[in-house]
């Protein structure tokens, strides 16, 4: 027996109290059953085992140091996002390595569909627009089950959306960001969807020249809208980099740069190009007055869930605004060391390099070709809370935890070189120049180094040697740059050959002798471009980097302090081992990471011709293999 005091309150706060006596009832204690001369003891009670941490299975994964992942917990304390959204981010890890082991902690499978295509049956049970905003992938039906890739594998109710739409028992697997987008590609295509937006677009609604307010009508109108947003969609899901408006005589032509190559997309009616520029113009908050000066603005947009930024720039051309936009994608910003595509001898003298505590380090190579992304890289390595790391950009293209980072504005003043002399006030032990434009900044980034910092920054040469030539042509006295240089490299971005319909040929003598190679007695496999859906027909599927580096070492010293030419020390350091950026790329094409046709296109064949061996195999060091590099610079 108990006794129960029930209080209840009015509106007004007057008490009513009242107490009460209640039996407590006990549930009879039943003894197990047990059959008669059969013995049967009865069965105990599996309780779940405790789930191992996220943390600890990227510790032992070796994905992640303690020191990592501790700065992973802080940002996770700080924003809330999950781990291994947060690890991928610091580019810590890979977007497989994290994949894998969210599968290992919740006990179900991971699948790569690079390596296992989904089902066209599968595909048919969910519409693309619900996969789209779950994120989901219908891989394969197996009796009443429904074999679910997620991207996150704990969002509970899209395991039940899926269950009530489908009739399935779904059971989900764990996929990756990107095979998740690849795979929405093998939905049906939106270029119906496109022409019937420009259909109903008409002529009669234009005239060659429109005034501000009736433009900004048209551009705000429903066709136009879905056509502009449709074309960004579009961009993206096909991982471009770059969109291309460009206005012609009779028409309006829309191109795609993909991995590097401009791809034809759309081609509109004339009549569109002033609607169609001013809603950009709109969404990037431009003037869409003005059509006689460039203009440069920025998207910020969500596509499938992910951050997108597009850097608008609009020209004045004889038929009219022509717009480039520049697609960056912050959901893949960051990726590893292991990542760029380094062979292993060159990874050892990478890692050599980065880990100098100062000194000068130097990335060269034409625009787009990846350096930014190496930078990112070293600095995702190089980032602990023990140092202090200040980047000075221009512009600031990702943001970085645990990273002070600087964006060049030239109108109150705040150029490389001022942010350069703040930096030095501000107690640094890894400062990041975006690019060295001019003497004044070649002078103090040198003095920096000379000062115990370690500077990493870019220059605008062909070669590592040319780096040299190009910082004494700014004023740099080569003693200097002898005493504060420590490392000079080299890169460039080659297309990586797609793995489902690649094919093995025998190149021509002809085609050899352009890349100075000569034919080797063993034969050896080639393999070339074919195209298929899974690549969109082009052949090639994402990008990696070739790398020539030159450690500034007891040998090179004294030949940048005596001022020798760019040929000499581009000798002495192949003597020393350096391998070039043609041994590189020609190591790729043996490896059949890319081919030789593309190696052509990227690298600048000099000398004489090259005999061609297969790589001997990788030391117990190496770095990781190409196959796990792909497409991922």
């Amino acid at each position: 027996m108990a006794e129960l005091q029930i209080i209840v309150r009015d509106r007004f706060g007057q008490e009513a109290r009242q107490t009460v006596t209640v039996e407590i009832l006990r549930p009879p204690v039943v003894e197990p059953a047990r059959l008669e001369g059969v013995g049967i003891e009865p069965q105990r009670v599996v309780r779940p085992r405790r789930r191992v941490l996220l943390g600890q299975i990227l510790l032992e994964a070796a994905i992640v140091n303690q020191a990592q992942l501790q700065l992973a917990l802080e940002e996770q304390r700080k924003t809330g996002e999950r781990l291994g959204n947060i690890v991928l981010s610091m580019g810590l890890g890979t977007q497989d390595g994290i994949a894998a082991a969210i599968a290992q902690q919740l006990g179900i499978e991971f699948i790569r569909l690079a390596d296992s295509a989904p089902d066209e049956a599968a595909l048919l049970t969910v519409p693309e627009a619900i996969a789209r905003r779950n994120q989901v992938i219908p891989i394969r039906e197996r009796d009443r089950d429904l074999v679910v890739g997620m991207v996150d594998p704990l969002d509970i109710v899209a395991v039940d959306d899926l269950r009530r739409l489908t009739g399935f028992n779904i059971v989900p697997a764990v996929i990756t960001l990107d095979d998740f987008h690849r795979a929405l590609g093998q939905y049906p295509s939106m270029a119906g969807t496109v022409s019937e937006v420009i259909e109903e677009i008409l002529p009669s609604q234009f005239v060659e020249e429109e005034s501000a307010e009736v433009l900004r009508a048209v551009a705000t109108e429903g066709p136009i809208i879905r056509l502009a947003n449709l074309m960004i969609l579009q961009a993206i899901r096909a991982r471009a980099s770059d969109i291309h408006i460009e206005p012609q005589e009779q028409r309006v032509r829309v191109r795609q740069r993909v991995d590097g190559v401009l791809y034809p997309t759309m081609t509109s009616p004339r009549h569109i190009q002033l609607a169609l520029v001013s809603r950009l113009k709109i969404m990037a908050n431009l003037n869409i007055a003005e059509r006689r000066v460039p203009q440069d603005g920025r998207i910020e947009l969500k596509v499938d869930g992910r951050p997108v930024d597009l850097r608008v720039s609009t020209i004045p051309t004889v038929w009219g605004e022509k717009v480039v936009m520049r697609v960056l994608d912050k959901s893949g910003a960051f990726v590893g060391v292991d990542k760029l595509g380094l062979q292993p001898e060159d990874r050892q003298r990478f890692e050599a390099i980065i880990g100098k505590p100062h000194g000068v380090v130097l990335l060269m190579g034409p625009t787009g070709c990846g350096k930014t992304t190496t930078l990112y890289a070293i600095l995702n390595r190089l980032n602990t809370p023990q140092v202090n790391i200040m980047t000075i950009e221009d512009p600031v293209e990702y943001q970085m935890p645990g990273i002070s980072q600087v964006q060049v504005n030239p109108l109150p003043g705040l150029t490389f070189v001022r942010g350069l002399r703040a930096f030095l006030r501000q107690d640094p032990d890894i400062i990041m120049v975006g690019e060295i434009r001019d003497d004044e900044t070649a002078h103090i980034a040198v003095q920096a180094a000379l000062t115990g910092h370690l500077v990493l920054s870019t220059l605008h040469t062909n070669d590592t040697a040319g780096a040299v030539s190009r910082l004494a042509s700014m004023g740099v006295e080569p003693f200097l740059m002898a005493s504060s240089m420590v490392g000079l490299i080299a890169q460039r971005l080659v297309r990586v050959l797609c793995e489902r319909c690649r094919e093995p040929y025998e190149p021509s003598d002809d085609v050899l002798a352009r890349l100075s190679l000569a034919r080797p007695a063993t034969p050896l496999t080639f393999y070339r471009p074919v195209g298929c859906a899974y690549c969109n027909h082009i052949g090639y599927k994402g990008r990696i980097g070739i790398f020539e580096i030159l450690p500034v070492d007891a040998t090179i010293k004294p030949l940048i302090a005596h001022n020798a030419p760019a040929g000499e020390i581009r000798a002495a350091a192949i003597a020393a081992g350096m391998r070039t950026l043609q041994d590189d790329a020609v190591s790729k094409v043996i490896n059949g990471t890319t081919s030789l046709e593309e190696a052509l296109r990227v690298v600048l064949v000099e000398g004489g011709p090259m005999s061609l061996k297969r790589p001997a195999a990788p030391r117990q060091a190496a770095a990781p293999s190409l196959s796990d590099a792909r497409g991922q610079v």
